[in-house]
This record gives C-alpha cells, sequence and structure tokens, in this order.
C-alpha cells in the first residue's frame, strides 16, 4: 500500500511515499551529489507549484510520448551528467505527485520507470478505493 504525502513547503506538490527512497537510489550513497540534485529539483518544484501545467512550456518539463491513460510527465535536467528523471502525475489538473526518479542510460530506461510509474498509480488507485 502506498500512500500520497505533500511535500513540506509547497501548495500543489505531493509525493508517493517511495518517492524519496527511489531519488536516493539514483545517487546511491554520494550525498553531496544528491544534496545537489535534491536542491536542483526543489528549484523545479517551485516553479511546478506555481505555474502547474503551464511548466510544460519550459525545457525542464515534458509530457511523456505513449502514455495518455494515464499521462505522465516528467521533469528532466537537459545539461546533467547522469540524465535523471522525475516522473509525475497531475491529480485534477492542479496538484503534481512525484512518482519514482531515475537515470536514463537508455530508451529501455525510461520504458521501466514508466512501467514503475504506473504500479504505483496503481496502487495509490486501490488505496483509494480500499481495496488493499
Amino acid at each position: 500500500m502506498i500512500e500520497i504525502q505533500k511535500l513540506h513547503g509547497f501548495n500543489r506538490i505531493y509525493q508517493a511515499e517511495c518517492f524519496p527512497s527511489e531519488f536516493s537510489d539514483v545517487f546511491g550513497k554520494n550525498k553531496g551529489e544528491q544534496a545537489r540534485y535534491l536542491k536542483w529539483l526543489y528549484t523545479w518544484l517551485v516553479v511546478l507549484d506555481r505555474e502547474g501545467m503551464r511548466a510544460l512550456e519550459l525545457s525542464q518539463f515534458e509530457h511523456l510520448q505513449d502514455t495518455e491513460n494515464p499521462r505522465l510527465y516528467a521533469i528532466r535536467h537537459p545539461h546533467s551528467k547522469i540524465n535523471e528523471r522525475y516522473i509525475y502525475i497531475y491529480e485534477d489538473g492542479e496538484a503534481a505527485i512525484l512518482l519514482t526518479a531515475f537515470m536514463e542510460k537508455s530508451s529501455n530506461d525510461y520504458k521501466a520507470a514508466i512501467i514503475r510509474a504506473k504500479n504505483i498509480i496503481k496502487e495509490l488507485e486501490e488505496t483509494d478505493d480500499g481495496t488493499s
């Protein structure tokens, strides 16, 4: 059972409770790199919180192709050495829920992360329905 947690300091940004550990997994034991990329992510979460879907006009945000039901989005770091990505969804077109984090080394990484994100959504929906 996965729950949704509101991110402190934001009005419309939430995370699946598994997101922090998946974020940490991207960086392994390198706490310095983890802190630097977390700061970068929070900078763009401020934009996402303020702009909502209008953030998609910026190069750091993208709709993931072939994801219509549910429609998935990613925050990307265009000039990152490790090419990390953060997949999220919009709830009611306003709030964003961070689902998973991953490093994109090949298109297979994206496919696996999309499957993971969809599984998280399924678990969230089961939790919401009370079926878990």
